[in-house]
């Protein structure tokens, strides 16, 4: 079992963390804390991040209340047209050189 994605994440945060030292005020923390927390969310989704934060501030702006409808899982169902498929091939590629690569090592570990 490995965590590379969630350490990825966090080095994301951390390398991020000194830009932030003077963010303003304590207010306005908790506002970039929860937009980097929905574009990292819609990163891990595999989402176009333009069109979901754009779509989810808009909806936000007008009054929108069910929040439930604005998390990136469900709105990724509800617009399968903004989903990087290109990134899922990627990935899909990714997670065949690892299997490959795994396999290749537990032979030679066997010998």
């Amino acid at each position: 079992i490995h965590n590379n994605d969630t350490e990825r994440d966090l080095r994301r945060l951390t390398v991020g963390r000194k830009n932030w030292l003077f963010i303003g005020s304590e207010a306005s923390g908790d506002v970039s804390a929860r937009l980097y927390t929905l574009t990292a969310s819609g990163h891990r989704h595999q989402l176009d991040l333009w069109a979901y934060l754009d779509d989810v501030l808009r909806r936000l702006a007008g009054g929108e209340s069910d929040l439930e409808t604005l998390l990136p899982d469900v709105w990724a169902k509800a617009h399968p047209e903004s989903i990087r498929t290109y990134r899922q091939t990627e990935s899909l590629v990714r997670a065949a050189k690892t299997k490959a690569r795994r396999a290749r090592r537990r032979k030679l570990a066997k010998r």
